[in-house]
């Protein structure tokens, strides 16, 4: 019996800022359906801040779990087989999936088709569904040299914004003539942009897209032609209070969700909260007037699962995905991070806000 040495990257739940390397091992003798993938790369982006951030409200913790006090932040990638106990699962055979900052992952097998399989691991059983499911690269042809790493970046934020686009959407988007986006720059608000001008420009709808961004980030946010407006942080003051609103807020920052509330005030019909980009700022002296509502993707995807079918629902999500990954190509250039330090280097960067949204950074 040999023994594979790994590492994994964990944070101190209740202080983000402090982390640590913990070094495992796993054994190649595997139980029964047992898989062990080698982590390749792995993309990372202000939502796995928001992992963090949330990670005890929402089980993000509960997914790879690690020593007490400590958790693993997940994050999008891809990994390759290295030892299998499956007879459907093949070594070296690759898989883009949910996996932990680390350099391995034990997985469980269930359902195996062409396209991927379940891990059914007993600690993941009762999380949801659409983190477990692991896709065969093989058979799908959109993963190619040039788009795979923009597909681990962007592919499951593109599924959330596809999903609030579709709420907002089922909604009437409640009447409003104005949606604003807060952190504008951020890749899930990228994503979310592109889809409403999409919808917009197609069925002639009437609402001006408006991004909230830091003024550094203004001109590149100007620049990717998805917003009517691109007004900073600072001249909120010049938005039209007079026009019925929806707020999709990838910030989080407490004195920020005050100011538009008091701003919009009645107006402001749907408050609907995301990410927690300014995570040091969630809180404030003066209590908020009203709440928002928090979105959570997967409640809506079973519904249009429920409503459409499985495949319709990844039809239309495919179509859509198409069309953004053609235009993103032009507009984010991919940095890579190789090692540990260039990893723990990251995470800080990203948790202090340090981070240029013109790139798509990949861990390798």
């Amino acid at each position: 019996m040999a023994t594979i040495n790994a590492l994994d990257f964990t944070v101190k739940i209740d202080k983000l800022q402090k982390s640590q390397f913990v070094a495992k091992t796993y054994s190649d003798e595997l139980s029964s359906n047992q898989v062990l993938l080698e982590i390749e790369k792995i993309s990372f982006t202000s939502n796995n801040i928001t992992y963090g951030v949330v990670g005890e409200q929402m089980n993000y913790w509960n997914f790879f779990p690690t020593q007490s006090g400590y958790g693993i932040i997940p994050a999008w990638g891809l990994a390759n087989v290295i030892i299998s106990n499956h007879p459907d699962v093949q070594v070296g055979q690759r898989f883009y999936g949910y996996y932990p900052m680390s350099t391995h992952l034990l997985v469980t097998i269930d359902n195996v088709s062409s396209k991927g399989f379940m891990d059914n691991t007993e600690h993941r059983q009762a999380l949801p569904p659409i983190y477990n499911f692991y896709s065969n690269t093989e058979q799908d042809p959109t993963f190619t040299p040039e788009t795979e790493e923009l597909i681990s970046i962007f592919r499951p934020l593109f599924v959330t914004s596809f999903l609030i686009d579709d709420d907002l959407a089922d909604h009437n988007f409640y009447n409003a003539t104005q949606i604003l986006l807060t952190s504008a720059s951020s890749k899930t608000a990228q994503a979310l942009a592109f889809l409403l001008a999409n919808r917009k420009k197609e069925n002639g709808l009437n609402f001006n897209i408006l991004g909230l961004t830091s003024d550094k980030n203004v001109e590149f946010v100007k620049q990717l032609g998805w917003y009517d407006q691109t007004i900073s942080y600072d001249e909120i003051s010049r938005l039209d209070t007079n026009e019925k609103s929806i707020v999709v807020d990838f910030a989080g920052n407490h004195n920020l969700q005050f100011r538009l509330q008091t701003l919009l005030s009645d107006k402001l019909v749907c408050n609907c909260l995301v990410g927690l980009v300014d995570w040091q700022n969630l809180e404030g002296e003066k209590p908020l007037p009203r709440k928002g509502a928090f979105f959570f993707a997967p409640k809506q995807a079973r519904k249009r699962q429920k409503e459409w079918g499985l495949v319709k629902f990844q039809q239309k999500i495919g179509e859509a995905w198409l069309q953004f990954i053609d235009v993103t190509q032009s507009v984010i250039s991919i940095k890579e991070h190789i090692g540990t330090e260039k990893l723990k280097q990251l995470y800080l960067d990203m948790l202090s806000g340090k981070i240029d949204p013109k790139y798509g950074n990949i861990v390798i």
